[in-house]
């Protein structure tokens, strides 16, 4: 803000409304009024936040004055998300179960089945996974050596995925006599493109007990 001034032209001294238009000097010398006084500072506070409705836009209003500002915010809520169904397999097996080399592991019972991502038959060796996507395959049981070995043996409990071992999903343990055993688990995520795919847990490297063994697959999402 400026005060109210008079200016005169410093060649006629005339006021600048009746100064004679050939006065170059004061044209080329406009008129220069002292400053106000300073105004006063605008503000600007938070007032209100609140949440909307999902899908409609954000909205900022001013409930305050242009020279102090209170600020109301509406911000959307989220879209709600989908959740993924659960699907699994889980099976186990309770009597104590002889096998050779290689001969995978017999799974009895079936605790708990959801959706139809992943199939088992009771009494089956084979887990059968029939959409594409990301699993996690989790065993657990007790392997000891047969009496017919040949002592020292290594016996390598391993998950088969179509047949060959997945990387990552194998538990060596050598065992010096026919009186120990080995508690034996893993779990490994497994990516799944093409289906179905096979699952089996075999133990390799010599004749083998299989005790308290128990497997459950779960789809963990898509790959």
């Amino acid at each position: 803000m400026r005060r109210h001034c008079s200016c005169h032209c410093p060649v006629c001294r005339a006021s600048r409304n009746v100064c004679s238009p050939f006065c170059s000097l004061y044209i080329s010398h406009p008129c220069v009024c002292p400053p106000g006084p300073p105004g006063a500072a605008a503000t600007v506070t938070i007032g209100t936040v609140t949440t909307g409705a999902p899908g409609t836009p954000a909205e900022v209003t001013n409930s305050g004055t242009a020279q102090n500002a209170v600020l109301n915010f509406t911000i959307p809520q989220g879209l709600p998300g989908t959740s993924q169904p659960v699907s699994l397999v889980s099976s186990y097996s309770t009597p104590p179960q002889p096998g050779a080399s290689g001969t995978p592991i017999t799974f009895d019972r079936n605790a708990l089945s959801l959706g139809t991502d992943i199939s088992h038959t009771s009494g089956s060796d084979t887990f059968t996974i029939n959409q594409p996507g990301v699993y996690s395959v989790e065993f657990h049981g007790v392997i000891t050596p047969t009496a017919n070995n040949t002592f020292p043996v290594n016996i390598n409990t391993s998950l088969e995925v179509n047949g060959s071992v997945q990387s990552g999903a194998s538990v060596p343990f050598t065992f010096q006599n026919a009186t120990q055993s080995s508690e034996v688990s893993f779990t490994v995520p497994i990516s799944v493109t093409d289906v179905p795919t096979t699952l089996q847990v075999a133990p390799f490297g010599g004749n083998y007990l299989a005790d308290a063994v128990s497997m459950t697959v779960t789809r963990l999402g898509n790959s």
